[in-house]
């Protein structure tokens, strides 16, 4: 076989590889000569960010770099991505002859968790280095409770809109009792059961309370059968 036959088939086999990778293709050859003669040269990063930094991409990424173009890992790399709390997701490609491009989504946070973390609106927990300065709710629960506490405070806001009362945080302790913040330091005291019919209550009763648009509450207490109790913040 000659020299130049040779050359010629190594590049069609090259091309072949580039075009099936590039197609998203899987490959399972045994990585030769051939992939080195691909260097990846340049990692560049797409996406709005604002809280993600290129440094800590470029951190997570050492080591998941070696091979090549083509021998590269992209779910490794991916999942080096997404290990960084404020990625969201993560989406690698290939881009000919000697880059990769990666196109980062940011987590967009809905509320605080447990006064330490984030949460998404998937209700996905999430735990940056240090927790941004602005203003979101503040909702907490027994562990694995997430989700369930989120879509609560989405449905008991939506239920107090009627009112010029403004749920600020949502919290379910160990007994499974829920008591809602206000935005003027006030409480809503739910309880464990019957928690949207006994604020729907409340929520009824407001136009007849007398004074009540002169007043700030201090504490709602909902858990009687067939009423509420009142305080007020003047009244402290």
């Amino acid at each position: 076989m000659s020299t130049g036959f040779r050359q010629g088939t190594r590049v069609l086999m090259l091309l072949g590889l580039a075009l099936a990778v590039m197609a998203g293709g899987s490959l399972a050859l045994e990585r030769g000569p051939e992939w080195r003669l691909l260097p990846l040269e340049r990692v560049g990063f797409d996406g709005d960010l604002a809280h993600v930094r290129e440094a800590d991409l470029r951190r997570v990424l050492r080591g998941h770099l070696d091979g090549g173009l083509l021998g590269v890992d992209v779910s490794a790399v991916r999942a080096a991505v997404e290990s960084l709390p404020w990625v969201a997701t993560a989406t690698v490609r290939r881009v000919w002859p000697d880059a990769l491009r990666i196109t980062v989504d940011e987590q967009e946070p809905v509320a605080r968790w447990g006064g330490v973390a984030l949460m998404n609106g998937r209700a996905g927990v999430f735990r940056p280095r240090q927790l941004p300065d602005v203003p979101l709710p503040e909702l907490s629960g027994p562990p694995g409770s997430a989700a369930r506490v989120l879509a609560r405070y989405r449905q008991l806001r939506a239920l107090l809109e009627p009112l010029p009362l403004e749920p600020t945080g949502l919290a379910l302790d160990e007994r499974r009792a829920w008591t809602l913040t206000l935005a003027d330091g006030g409480q809503i005291r739910l309880g464990r059961e019957s928690v949207e019919s006994r604020l729907a209550r409340l929520v009824a009763a407001w136009p007849r309370i007398p004074g009540v648009a002169d007043r700030h509450l201090a504490l709602a207490d909902l858990r009687y059968p067939n009423g509420f109790a009142l305080r007020w913040q003047d009244e402290d």
